[in-house]
């Protein structure tokens, strides 16, 4: 091996868990070891890519989203006992490759949610709503800090989220951590404070216009996050990793309007100097590492970099950012081996 990629093997750690190395593997869409849009199940197609990834020697492996509740139906992931005691068969096997494997939990989407285009009359029209409510809640699923216009569905607008269903969040989180605690999972990651969906759309001004102790100061806005790092560290021991996926910067101008690299705008969402102070702020909280990139799905080309981004399009905010917490910093995105290696003890 070259002496400039002897970086990428060195060990490190989240809080008392050991990595073996710096390749980490972050969230795909599609990736979920639970399943995606059918009920909550252990899926073996995706644990057989991930397994085979960790036999080649990957460090950490972060599949991608599993949502607190089944996206069609609702049922809470923490009541999918099958799947779990199935989870813990694979872990054991897992865990003889010498990877680590953290399961990313997410509240959902908020205005971020495609929206099927057979389901946009059922979001614009109440009545329809209801009637499939039973089998698609596609109000729920687009529910947002407060009254927004859809992403996707243009024209439609997301209701406001109540503070009984943040709570019924919170929980289920803790629950869902514990579930994957006691299968063997080194620990969680939670989706996120990142590109735009629901979490991140509490902690930015222009999508959070609540004036509830879920709106409005700094410390408001960023309280769905802190709390749900707290209720996961009482269920599940201070020991117990939490990472947290983390948009560094939104590179956002407006709704459905994002920066490109370079360019100069105004932002509308987090800014460095708000960043700065949020990831200490978290970090403080309970979370234990950060799993960063930028962007919103204002902006989504940031968080899943095409061939027209600039490779290595995020390091630089990243590195930045790095400098404001103690707990360790992933960057995610579209990197060279050579400049990955060189940014770790740069």
């Amino acid at each position: 091996m070259e002496k400039k990629f002897e970086p990428l093997f060195t060990p490190w750690k989240i809080g008392n868990v050991e990595i073996k190395n710096r390749v980490v593997v972050c969230p795909m869409g599609g990736t979920s070891l639970f399943g995606w849009m059918e009920p909550h199940h252990f899926d073996k197609d995706a644990a057989a890519f991930f397994m085979d990834i960790a036999k080649n020697n990957a460090g950490l492996i972060i599949p991608g989203i599993a949502p607190l509740r089944n996206l069609m139906g609702g049922a809470w992931l923490y009541k999918a006992n099958g799947a779990f005691r199935k989870l813990k068969t694979y872990m054991e096997e897992f865990h003889k490759t010498g990877a680590k494997l953290f399961v990313q939990l997410t509240a959902g989407f908020g205005r971020s949610f495609s929206v099927p285009n057979k389901f946009v009359p059922m979001l614009k029209n109440k009545f329809l709503g209801k009637l499939v409510k039973p089998i698609f809640d596609i109000q729920y699923l687009c529910a947002s800090p407060s009254e927004l216009p859809s992403r996707w569905a243009e024209g439609c607008t997301c209701r406001q989220i109540t503070v009984k269903e943040i709570h019924k969040m919170i929980n289920a989180f803790a629950k869902t951590a514990l579930k994957c605690k006691e299968a063997g999972v080194d620990g969680v990651e939670i989706h996120a404070v990142h590109e735009g969906y629901l979490l991140d759309q509490f902690c930015t001004e222009y999508t959070n216009h609540r004036d509830d102790e879920y709106g409005g100061s700094f410390e408001n806005r960023f309280r769905f996050a802190t709390d749900v790092v707290k209720a996961i560290k009482a269920a599940c021991g201070e020991d117990y990793p939490v990472s947290l996926r983390y948009s560094v910067v939104s590179k956002t101008k407006g709704f459905c309007e994002g920066a490109m690299p370079g360019e100069e705008y105004k932002e509308v969402g987090r800014n460095m100097e708000e960043s700065e102070k949020a990831i200490k702020y978290l970090e403080e909280a309970g979370y234990d590492m950060f799993d960063a990139d930028n962007g919103t799905y204002d902006a989504w080309y940031w968080a899943h970099p095409p061939a027209y981004m600039p490779t290595n399009c995020n390091l630089e905010d990243v590195a930045h950012i790095r400098k404001f917490t103690n707990a360790p910093v992933v960057c995610a995105g579209r990197m060279d081996p050579a400049t990955a290696a060189k940014a770790i003890f740069g």
